[in-house]
């Protein structure tokens, strides 16, 4: 046999599988895919625009040190260079906070490029292929799917995360059979719910706000992540890629501090997630309060923050606030409990996954059983909202293709 089999047919798979026949032609490739059509979560990403990798320093979660090591065994230009060959025009300038696009500005001119080189290269797709089980006999791997079973050399498991729901699936089982260690998944990058009683009139609001997630411990309420961003309020708490930020380390119990500065041109507008543990919530209440008296000296009643807030917004400050100072307080500490995050249905990516002590970086091979590689959000690594988790997609699936490929061709010179 000269078989490399893929499981799922993802933006890992895709790369996995067009890398593998890159390095060794004579190899039959075939990616196995759940649903009826490949790559329905890359067609999802980046609000359709499809958020390809991140120019800027690696911010991930999980096991971050593998995430570095994967990318310096495939770098960013190495990426990029895929692309190239795949015939994807990427766009020249990367966008605010390093996010980079494709030139078209379109997810499907990215799946399409994929399609169209995974075909020239002569890679087999066969979609509607849940993969079951697989196994390692005398004769190599052996694949069950629901209808099928398969035969391989080598094997590449790039099936995802259970997160976005049926976008997403749940198949950590193929791995932990084989004997691998999960981390359980919990959703990352997903909306908060909060106590909003009495805010409805705040669903849809959309506002660049600095948003504080803290948490009460033996010394008081301490700062535990910091975003920056857009925020979104619906009738059960907020979502918005800001809020999202802090969607994997959200919990029950925890408050929101939301600063509207930004909004109120009291300080820049920019995207940020960090961790300020000394950071107070309403360091910016005497800003706030300066500048509401500036004007209250020459407008009064709702005209004070007409111009100045969305009318929703000024509205809310004004009944929950009596006095001015009072609505300078909300202005920059803007409170709402947290009672837990939406879950993994609703989540971009999952936390959690394969035990990346269990894989190396520079093959992504298993270090259970040879042959063995795994790639993608099935390890446990996930990152930062912004291009990194589709950079490491891609470049944990070009490291598993290559290292599969030369394995195999190894093993057919040996023969």
């Amino acid at each position: 046999m000269k078989d490399i089999l893929v499981i799922g047919g993802g933006a890992a798979g895709y790369a996995a599988a067009c890398g593998a026949k890159e390095h060794f032609p004579g190899a039959r490739v075939t990616v196995l895919e759940a649903s009826s059509r490949t790559g329905r979560k890359i067609l999802a990403s980046g609000n359709g625009r499809c958020n390809l990798m991140n120019d800027g320093d690696n911010v991930y979660f999980g096991d971050a040190a593998f995430a570095d090591r994967v990318l310096e065994t495939c770098t960013r230009q190495d990426v990029r260079a895929f692309f190239d060959r795949a015939g994807l025009r990427i766009a020249d300038e990367s966008e605010e906070d390093g996010r980079v696009y494709p030139a078209t500005g379109q997810a499907a001119s990215v799946l399409d490029a994929l399609r169209f080189y995974a075909d020239r290269l002569g890679v087999h797709m066969l979609c509607e292929q849940k993969v079951t089980s697989v196994g390692y006999g005398k004769k190599g791997f052996r694949i069950d799917t629901e209808t099928d079973a398969f035969r391989a050399d080598q094997v590449i498991i790039a099936c995802g995360s259970p997160a976005g729901g049926k976008l997403g699936l749940d198949s950590y089982h193929l791995l932990e059979n084989m004997g691998h260690r999960i981390f359980a998944p919990a959703p990352a990058l997903t909306p908060i719910v909060c106590d909003m009683k009495g805010l409805g009139a705040l669903k849809g609001l959309r506002a660049p706000v600095r948003l504080l997630l803290c948490r009460e411990g033996k010394n008081g309420e301490k700062c535990v992540e910091m975003t920056e961003g857009e925020i979104l309020f619906s009738e059960t708490g907020v979502s918005g890629v800001c809020a999202m930020q802090l969607g994997r380390a959200a919990k029950k119990g925890d408050t929101l501090h939301i600063d509207f500065s930004p909004l109120l041109a009291l300080c820049k507008r920019r995207h940020s997630h960090e961790m300020h543990p000394h950071v107070l919530p309403g360091e910016n209440t005497e800003n706030v309060y300066a500048l509401l008296k500036e004007r209250a000296a020459y407008l009064q009643g709702e005209a004070l923050y007409a111009g100045l807030l969305p009318r929703v917004l000024g509205q809310v400050i004004c009944q929950k606030g009596k006095s001015l100072r009072e609505q300078a307080r909300l202005l920059s500490d803007f409170v709402l409990p947290v009672t837990g995050v939406k879950g993994l249905d609703t989540a971009q990516v999952a936390h959690g996954g394969a035990d990346t002590k269990e894989f190396d970086a520079a093959t992504m091979e298993s270090r259970l059983h040879a042959g063995l590689y795994a790639a993608g959000e099935v390890l446990n690594v996930d990152g930062e909202c912004g291009g990194f988790n589709l950079l490491f997609a891609w470049a944990t699936g070009l490291i598993a293709g290559k290292a599969a490929a030369e394995s195999l061709r190894a093993m057919c010179e040996e023969k």
